[in-house]
């Protein structure tokens, strides 16, 4: 019983993990209390109700648990500096509580990557866990679009009544809604969805299931119409061997000729009523207010941001080594955000450096940075992750963490080739899709 209640908590927990609209608290609280937060402690209470009283200190360390070891010690001392920076920054008080949301997110994600490995059947997991949260992600989507049907719009502040402000979307001009699912962001929804593609890949590519939620997925990104959030995509499907092994196939390359033909024939014949249906609904000017980088334009926002944190972080010696303190760009952006307390400088990178300081910032490029040189298979996960991170910040997401963890347990590049020496027989390559 306890079993199957752990299990269901997991694949809760996984399916969603980016679900901030949905508050358990139904906004009466301070914060919001994200399923993720409620579902993943009950993983690890049920798991510690599991173990006989005789194991209970025993802890096996396996092959993917030994290999995460270098990832605990520089993802501590990135939580250690970071908690370093607190009391000597600009706003301890704001810094210590997001330290406490950061080291939560962290260390349950943390946490669910263990039960992920140490699940029997991990296909089965990842298969469940995506399939649950692509489904209720198209719920929210219909939820927002009838929202915006009735001119229910997301405000700055997210208030009103509580059903209304679950569900209220953002739009992309005045002709179409964003449709992010259960995550107010809809550029954190791009990401939470790519990293579900990253998963399917890994541990489950070979499930029946697997092509009708890899379909699903782009057309979800889409539906976000967020620019972090198709980046991210394209960036882990340019840097995947086996996106260019299937592209370079014969029926690939002539769905793909056949499309693109199709596609000039209709603009040519079309170009004229396509371009009056254009400007009637304004879709050119709003395309080019999210898209360029041009004055007032979210590209030039982005930019003078990630310009303003490096121009902060170089104010001082003290700053350049301990930066302005954990979550306290706020009280240099006042111009930029008034008096939001979630701004920040939309750059992973230069909020560590600006916040944090070089060494959390050398610390952070060992963790995103030697997986790529040392574990197999996981350049495309991290090239999503690393490209997301440019125009944002996900280290307070549990999924980065997550991820990150997964992607650390990997086997080390060389290893294969020395057990099948070692043991004279042959060992099954890691999938090459991450």
């Amino acid at each position: 019983m306890l079993k199957k209640l752990q299990h269901i908590c997991l694949v809760g927990s996984i399916g969603l993990i980016a679900a901030d609209r949905i508050d358990l608290f139904a906004g009466r609280a301070p914060f919001i209390l994200t399923p993720f937060l409620v579902l993943a402690p009950l993983v690890l209470l049920i798991g510690v109700f599991r173990v006989e009283p005789a194991r209970m200190f025993r802890f096996t360390i396996t092959s993917p648990i030994r290999r995460q070891i270098p990832f605990l010690a520089a993802s501590s001392l990135f939580l250690l500096l970071s908690l370093f920076s607190v009391p000597i920054g600009l706003d301890p008080e704001r810094g210590l509580v997001a330290f406490v949301d950061l080291l939560l997110v962290a260390v349950f994600g943390y946490h669910i990557s263990l039960q992920v490995l140490e699940e029997p059947s991990q296909e089965k997991l990842i298969v469940r866990s995506v399939a649950f949260a692509l489904f209720v992600y198209v719920i929210f989507c219909i939820g927002e679009f009838i929202a915006w049907t009735h001119g229910i719009l997301m405000t700055a502040q997210r208030g009103g009544p509580w059903l209304e402000s679950t569900f209220a979307p953002s739009t992309l001009g005045p002709w179409a809604p964003t449709l992010s699912g259960t995550s107010y962001d809809a550029n954190r929804s791009g990401f939470a969805l790519t990293m579900y593609l990253a998963l399917l890949d890994r541990f489950a590519a070979k499930s029946r299931y697997t092509p009708v939620l890899r379909f699903a997925i782009p057309l979800l990104i889409i539906l976000t119409f967020s620019r972090s959030g198709a980046l991210c995509y394209l960036a882990y499907h340019l840097a995947s061997r086996n996106f260019w092994r299937r592209l370079a196939t014969r029926r690939v390359l002539i769905r793909v000729a056949a499309i693109t033909i199709l596609g000039s024939v209709v603009l040519a014949v079309y170009q004229k009523e396509m371009i009056e249906l254009a400007e009637a609904w304004e879709i050119s000017d709003a395309v080019s207010a999210k898209m360029s980088m041009d004055t007032g334009s979210s590209g030039e926002s982005h930019v003078l941001l990630i310009e303003r944190g490096l121009k902060t972080w170089l104010t001082s010696t003290k700053t350049v080594i301990t930066g302005i303190g954990y979550a306290a760009a706020p009280k240099v952006l006042g111009d930029f955000f008034g008096d939001d307390k979630r701004g920040n400088f939309h750059s992973l990178y230069v909020t560590t450096l600006a916040e944090m300081g070089l060494p959390a910032f050398f610390a952070l490029v060992f963790i995103l940075g030697y997986p790529i040189i040392g574990r197999r298979g996981v350049v495309p996960c991290m090239a999503a992750i690393l490209v997301f991170n440019i125009s944002y910040q996900t280290e307070t997401e549990p999924m980065f963490w997550l991820m990150l963890a997964l992607l650390w347990s990997y086997n080390q590049r060389g290893m294969l080739k020395w057990l099948r020496l070692s043991d004279g027989a042959s060992v099954a390559e890691p999938s090459s899709a991450l």
